[in-house]
């Protein structure tokens, strides 16, 4: 993951802000699930895949953010994956970490029914008979499957966040990475139906049609990503806002940053600001102004050249284009390679 990515997970990473990413999309802004209901999760799942010959070799995937949604005695697994670029196989690598997920829970009931931990009392005393220290009864398929035909699992839901400037173009569900349209309609159904179908469910930050079903900055966030390539038009919205983007915290600032395409520069602003209150609206100037005076010294850089080329002599080009012997040497080289 790239320090843009570790920005953007840091700051989703926060409790109220997942909570409502997730209400957002899936309830429609309801509040639903409430941050303090939210619990971190391992990110890392993994599995033993043993082969005919016995040979084993481990599958091992790593979750972006994933939290436990604990309401009461309900539990849900919600998990997010953050993408700076198009993924186009993610309704497949998607499928592969909600499988593991699955696997990892059963595999994690299957151990603490072992060890004693998940205990069915009417079934203990059966259990003792048998020898087994956390086993009870189980039927040949029950001991077979490792999952017992009462056990449950809990439900995974994974979004996927992807904040690209360029709207998202990729599959949106397994049945587009298939091709099935090459088939005639009654085929392409019947093959249909002997498949499910995977879908991802994506957020296209910079192309959410309604911010308002969101209630956290996500919202203020949401609406400055629509106009990331209009200068004025994101300069308009961050002022008429600038009673949040005025005083952001540094985590925000990171992430914006990587919205922006424009971490590096931040991240000097940060490093040498002392204040935990940052302005963004008079770092987006700064960052402006950065990428004009590079704009303008590029245009310089390519008129020396020319010059140099045609045979012009130093002093002709320090006095034509007032270039220092820096910019001169620079010149020079570049023709050189």
């Amino acid at each position: 993951m790239g320090r843009a990515d570790i920005a953007v997970k840091n700051w989703l990473g926060d409790r109220e802000r997942f909570a409502d990413l997730f209400n957002g999309t899936i309830f429609g802004g309801k509040q639903i699930i409430l941050p303090e209901e939210l619990e971190d999760m391992d990110r890392e799942t993994d599995i033993i895949i043993t082969d005919k010959e016995q040979k084993e070799r481990g599958v091992q995937r790593f979750r972006d953010l994933v939290k436990l949604w604990n309401r009461d005695i309900f539990l849900v697994v919600l998990a997010c994956e953050i993408q700076d670029k198009k993924h186009y196989a993610m309704p497949v690598r998607n499928m592969l970490q909600d499988s593991l997920s699955y696997m990892d829970q059963i595999r994690g009931l299957w151990r603490r029914r072992r060890s004693g931990k998940v205990q069915d009392q009417s079934a203990e005393d059966s259990a003792k008979e048998a020898g087994y220290k956390g086993l009870q009864r189980l039927s040949a398929e029950e001991y077979l499957s490792r999952f017992r035909k009462d056990d449950r699992i809990s439900p995974v839901i994974t979004l996927v966040f992807y904040y690209d400037v360029k709207k998202w173009d990729g599959a949106a569900d397994l049945y587009d990475m298939f091709g099935l349209d090459k088939l005639p309609a009654k085929e392409k159904t019947a093959v249909e139906s002997f498949i499910p179908n995977y879908k991802i469910n994506l957020i296209d930050a910079g192309n959410i049609d309604d911010i308002t079903r969101f209630h956290t900055d996500l919202q203020q966030v949401f609406g400055m990503l629509k106009y990331r390539e209009e200068k004025e038009k994101l300069q308009r919205y961050m002022q008429e806002n600038r009673d949040y983007f005025g005083q952001v915290d540094v985590e925000t600032y990171q992430a914006l940053g990587a919205f922006l395409h424009s971490e590096k520069k931040l991240k000097e602003i940060v490093e040498h600001g002392e204040e935990e209150q940052i302005d963004m609206c008079k770092a987006l100037d700064d960052i402006y102004a950065d990428g004009e005076k590079a704009g303008r010294s590029q245009e310089k850089l390519i008129i020396i050249t020319r010059m140099i080329k045609e045979g012009m002599s130093a002093s002709v080009i320090r006095k034509c284009t007032e270039a220092t012997d820096q910019e001169i040497e620079q010149a020079r080289d570049q023709l050189t390679k």
